[in-house]
């Protein structure tokens, strides 16, 4: 556990430096960073999540326009959630 909470304070800097640079790729890479995060934290629990949905909710819980939003289930939309807010609200 230890090793996993560094990891995620690590990644929570990363993205806090990404969004200081101000460019787009920022934001696509967030978006992607986010997604993965999900989608192996989730494997790791054993639970297989769809990777398109799983993107379409992380686009959506961080205001990015995206063509191709996906109906989601609740529990992507709380998984992402609960992400989304260790990341961003990790002290």
């Amino acid at each position: 556990m230890p090793l996993v909470s560094r990891v995620r304070l690590l990644q929570g800097r990363l993205l806090g430096k990404l969004q200081t640079l101000g460019f787009d790729l920022n934001v696509e890479a967030q978006l992607d960073a986010v997604t993965l995060e999900v989608i192996k934290t989730s494997e790791i629990k054993g639970e297989a999540l769809n990777n398109e949905q799983v993107r379409s909710s992380v686009a959506r819980h961080l205001g990015i326009d995206n063509e191709y939003m996906l109906t989601v289930t609740r529990e992507i939309d709380a998984v992402v959630e609960m992400m989304l807010s260790a990341t961003y609200h990790y002290q």
